[in-house]
């Protein structure tokens, strides 16, 4: 399995991670309410998506995988602050 960089567009903000599936379409199916990125967008600074990058990837079957990322990113922003 291939790790894809994801976002999601939630209340407060962009949220990134990674999402474990085979090919980008696979995550497209489980998860359309996420956005896949082959490439990182222009406006995210190198050192958030090195940040970002040592997040675990969530398996894309992953029943509750929109939970799973904001936990996630929200434990990392919050390491980030202390």
């Amino acid at each position: 399995m291939d790790r894809f960089l994801v976002s999601y567009e939630h209340g407060s903000g962009t949220v990134w991670g990674y999402v474990a599936a085979d090919v980008p379409q696979e995550v497209v199916a489980f998860l359309p309410e996420v956005d896949v990125w082959e490439e990182p967008p222009l406006g995210i600074s190198q050192a958030h998506l090195a940040d970002i990058s040592t997040l675990p990837a969530i398996p894309v079957d992953v029943t509750n995988a929109i939970d799973v990322l904001l936990t996630n990113y929200q434990v990392m922003n919050a390491a980030l602050v202390s």
